[in-house]
């Protein structure tokens, strides 16, 4: 009787048992060991396998089972995954050696599954175009740029593979900051509206059709929710998906990856899929087709310093796998972009230029010494001094409203500037506050709600108070989820409804890294002012997307107004920020991929970009007073 050498599924389906019977010989044994490891308590009869080295590596099973006269028995969740890895490996070999995109004939037919479905949103043509491509496949990738709406032809997607009796859950790894989108996106597209759960721990509701989950949370409650994806047939999204591009190397790629196993059908959404080098396609690939990426990818793309010409051989490589939408696709009409330029006088010009004239003398001597954090920290000080130099003293709690004081006391004779910066706020009103509260009125007298941008939290709580007979909504990383805190008085979510939907609100106050990619302003606000920047292109670029993206009112312009203090680093950044800017929507408007990022939600990062030696020399240049220093 042939010995039986068993298959078994454990961890909730992350790792595979593999057990022999006493019949089994110690030859065949042997070659399990040396493909598999000895993991296990006791390696001579059984071993523990994860499940991508045991998806990956059976090929040997077959002819070494006959040779050696051994029967596998294969549980369901072991034999799911050979079947399932067997079927990927044939569709993926079919798109690779004879693709191309749908014809009319077979997109109009695609897009059919949609009829008599819940789908009522009306869609444009280039997303009728990636629909029926998605559809043509088994996993798909969407590489649009931000604010084509991803989200929409997703739901889609699912719609339709819903009505093919494919799927019926839909689970979303995804930023925080996309639950919004998605909860606001399922009601407008679906009818009735499915019920989406935000999931924040515990359990998940037995009627929930769509699950929404942040790529941590995912880590910490794996086996519940890879269970819920398994009872189901469950298409599993990842939204922002070049966040988990580390793959096996980090805990967020490493659930993404094991929750492959688990799904049905596989999609990613990201603009920007390859944010630092090729090779970060390979987590992404190998999520949507199973530990085949490096089959499809051209080798010499993913050594450390890939040739420019190896770079370019990637787009056709995968091209069958993936749609793209670019930004001049969305046919938006260009914002319309204003500089205030405001003169600072009195004590605030002598407080920058004092600062200036001081970290100038580091250009001088430590230019080499210093470490990026602390030039970064120069660019901070010179940002806070030259929009409110109230915000130079560390008090004991940073994001405290500055009560300016009206009428100002005069300015003591002899006090030193260290004692005039501490009492800042007494003695005058900074001249950006003078000037946005008098744009905000202008703007609100049209009756025009106001986005206005800080990268200081004390700024916008100082607004709000100054600004408070527009009763304005406030977002900043201090400001919770209510996700997380759905009883805290007041949460990002509600904050944001109220700017959406209350007359009486008409200026919303936000930090940009607490308001990421997903959450649409377009329908509702036209007007930006940015009360300062840093030199990060990619973080202004989407704050814009906020309210400039696809479903604007087509008789709609949006107006973007920056506030620049003469003569000091303000006028820095907004050179290198047109620069870089402009670059960076070259290459995101790039059909190919794109190998860069925009910055992620809750990461305000630094002011001075990594590597980028002409912000620094820049601004050595304003340090040193010179006179075009751009």
């Amino acid at each position: 009787m042939p010995g039986t050498v068993h298959f078994t599924g454990i961890d909730q389906g992350r790792r595979i048992e593999v057990r022999r019977d006493d019949e089994v010989p110690d030859d065949f044994w042997r070659k399990v060991r040396a493909e598999w490891g000895q993991v296990g308590e006791h390696p001579n009869t059984a071993v523990v396998v994860p499940v991508e080295v045991f998806a990956g590596r059976h090929a040997w099973l077959p002819a070494a089972s006959r040779r050696f006269g051994v029967l596998p028995s294969l549980d369901p969740i072991s034999r799911s995954i050979v079947r399932r890895g067997r079927e990927d490996r044939v569709s993926l070999q079919e798109l690779l050696s004879g693709a191309r995109d749908p014809s009319p004939e077979e997109a109009s037919s695609a897009l059919n599954l949609l009829q008599g479905t819940r789908f009522r949103r009306e869609l444009r043509p280039f997303q009728e175009r990636d629909i029926a491509k998605l559809l043509s496949l088994k996993h798909g990738a969407n590489f649009s740029v931000p604010g084509s709406g991803k989200t929409t032809v997703e739901l889609a997607i699912y719609e339709a593979e819903r009505a093919a009796s494919r799927v019926d859950r839909l689970l979303v790894v995804a930023p925080l900051s996309a639950f919004e989108a998605w909860v606001r996106e399922s009601g407008l597209c679906l009818s009735p509206a499915p019920l989406v759960q935000r999931y924040a721990g515990g359990s998940i509701a037995p009627s929930t059709e769509i699950l929404l989950v942040t790529y941590q949370r995912l880590t910490a409650a794996y086996p519940l929710v890879s269970e819920w994806v398994e009872r189901h047939d469950t298409l599993v999204v990842l939204d922002e998906a070049h966040r988990m591009k580390r793959g096996r190397d980090g805990e967020w790629g490493s659930a993404c990856l094991d929750l492959a196993f688990v799904a049905r059908r596989r999609d990613v959404l990201t603009g920007t899929p390859a944010p630092q080098h090729p090779a970060d396609l390979v987590a992404i690939l190998d999520f949507l087709w199973r530990g085949q990426a490096r089959r499809v990818l051209p080798s010499a793309a993913l050594v450390p310093q890939p040739t420019p010409e190896s770079v370019a051989q990637i787009t056709p490589a995968i091209a069958p796998l993936f749609v793209r939408t670019t930004k001049q696709e969305l046919a938006l009409k260009e914002p319309i972009k204003k500089i205030i330029n405001v003169a600072l006088t009195g004590l605030h010009a002598e407080i920058y230029t004092s600062l200036r004239m001081a970290f100038s003398q580091l250009v001088k001597t430590q230019r080499d010494r210093l470490e990026l954090s602390s030039w970064s920290n120069i660019v901070m000080y010179l940002l806070e001094a030259a929009t409110n130099p109230a915000l130079l003293p560390a008090g004991s709690s940073t994001d405290d409203p500055i009560e300016f004081r009206h009428p100002p006391l005069g300015i003591p004779e002899n006090a030193s500037l260290h004692e005039l910066i501490s009492d800042y706020a007494s003695y005058e009103t900074p001249a950006k506050f003078i000037q946005l509260a008098a744009l905000v009125q202008r703007l609100r007298e049209e009756d025009q709600k106001v986005l206005i941008w800080s990268n200081f939290v004390r700024n916008l709580e100082t607004l709000e108070r100054l600004l408070a007979r527009y009763e304005p909504s406030i977002v900043h990383g201090g400001i919770p989820s209510d996700v997380s805190q759905p009883t805290a008085p007041r949460t990002r979510e509600a904050e944001i409804e109220r700017f959406r939907t209350s007359d009486n609100c008409g200026v919303l106050l936000a930090n940009p890294a607490a308001m990421g990619e997903g959450i649409g302003l377009h329908d509702t606000c036209h007007h930006a002012i940015y009360l300062e920047r840093t030199f990060n292109a990619g973080q202004y670029l989407q704050s814009v997307d906020r309210i400039h993206r696809l479903g604007m009112p087509a008789d709609k312009e949006t107006t973007i107004y920056f506030l620049v203090s003469e003569a000091t680093i303000d006028v820095t950044v907004a050179s290198r920020i047109e620069i870089k800017a402009r670059n960076l929507g070259t290459i995101l408007d790039d059909p190919t991929i794109v190998t860069m990022a925009l910055p992620d939600d809750e990461d305000v990062g630094e002011p001075l970009e990594v590597g980028d030696d002409a912000d620094l020399t820049a601004l050595f240049a304003h340090l040193r007073g010179d006179q075009d220093a751009r």
